[in-house]
């Protein structure tokens, strides 16, 4: 194998796409072939160099671990991916709909297979009252998503597709389903099995030391500006994030990717998910209506997003069931079963879709060649 192509690609993002810093680690059958960081930990050549084992959020990766976290809870019966979310948070059994400008009762019944598919009719939007008005009470995980409730959806569950709040909604779901907080539930039925040590909702001064800058796109200037190190997704200091709220290293990621590439099962022998289970999370959920707003606005066919992920739908330039998801930051998670293969590629750079639509599928074009070349 010859990964010299993916050194100087990832040696190369800083001057092709002006990312300051990243790193890169592949895994195939609990092996890691390759790991690679380059860059430096401010906005500019004159700060030190990365060193390795730098932390990171990782935004929306966060989602992969909150739909495993589901699944667990499925897999025990403790919960059914039809069931109306209202069976756990009552506040959600008498939801509304904006209808042009007017507000009506919901027609259909939020169920945990909406909010795993973002078919929940929620949104992203943070600035709604009943958010600001939870936040200013420094509300915790469940109290906000009560609060939440109380807002008018943009769509009927079911209906279409909007990529949002559905996987905070859904670790509000697993707090009470496992009675745990949801940040303690990863840590305990995740990360610890894994002996994953490097994953908090709650970095402190000695990992935001070691936290490269991060960078923001503005589209209207044209340019990139210096951001300060928050994740404005953790809404209050006891709110855990399910959609974007995890801090980690590459290094403490990449184990729990190789377990999902691998069957459920990581390279220590624990085993976080059934291989019939990790077949299900990467069944396509969509289609019709949801499928075309998934393609429209997320990515574009023949892409298809099953439980909180996307999944390749065909064999072309990347393998047919390859799937995974991406971080508001550009960070990427990708997992390839047939090779038994997965890859963490992380970065902080906000609001760049270049990171979408070039740099991660040029990487990931040059770490297959890597791989497949005998």
């Amino acid at each position: 194998m010859n990964f010299l192509p993916v050194t100087e690609f990832l040696d190369g993002v800083d001057a092709r796409w002006g990312v300051p810093a990243c790193e890169c680690i592949v895994a195939r059958d609990h092996r890691v072939l390759y790991r690679h960081w380059a860059g430096h930990m401010g906005w500019g050549t004159e700060s030190a160099p990365l060193q390795g084992g730098e932390w990171y959020w990782i935004y929306s990766c966060t989602k992969l671990m909150t739909m495993t976290a589901a699944l667990q809870l499925w897999e025990q019966g403790k919960l059914g991916l039809d069931d109306p979310a209202e069976k756990y948070i009552p506040e959600l059994g008498a939801l509304t709909v904006r209808d042009g400008d007017t507000v009506r009762p919901a027609r259909t019944t939020l169920t945990l297979r909406h909010l795993m598919t973002m078919t929940g009719g929620f949104t992203y939007d943070q600035t709604l009252p009943a958010i600001q008005e939870a936040k200013a009470r420094g509300a915790g995980t469940l109290e906000l998503i009560r609060a939440l409730a109380r807002e008018p959806l943009a769509f009927d569950p079911g209906t279409h597709f909007c990529y949002s709040m559905c996987h905070d909604v859904m670790a509000a779901v697993i707090e009470v389903v496992s009675g745990e907080r949801f940040s303690d539930y990863i840590a305990r039925h995740i990360a610890g099995p894994l002996g994953i040590g490097g994953v908090t909702f709650r970095p402190e001064a000695r990992e935001l030391a070691r936290m490269p800058a991060q960078i923001c796109w503005h589209d209207q200037r044209r340019e990139f500006f210096l951001a300060d190190k928050d994740n404005s997704h953790q809404l209050t200091p006891d709110y855990d994030s399910g959609g974007a709220g995890v801090c980690c290293r590459a290094e403490d990621y990449l184990p729990f990717l190789d377990a999902l590439a691998c069957g459920g099962m990581g390279a220590n022998g624990a085993r976080i998910l059934a291989p019939e289970t990790i077949e299900l999370m990467r069944t396509n959920q969509l289609s019709g209506q949801t499928l075309k707003d998934y393609n429209d606005t997320m990515k574009p066919a023949p892409e298809g997003y099953a439980l909180g992920l996307r999944v390749h739908l065909v064999e072309d330039r990347f393998p047919r069931g390859e799937f995974g998801w991406d971080g508001a930051a550009g960070a990427l998670a990708v997992m390839e079963p047939t090779r038994r293969l997965s890859v963490f590629y992380v970065q902080h750079v906000l609001n760049y879709l270049p990171n979408y639509s070039e740099l991660h599928p040029a990487l990931m074009e040059r770490i297959y060649a890597a791989v497949d070349r005998r």
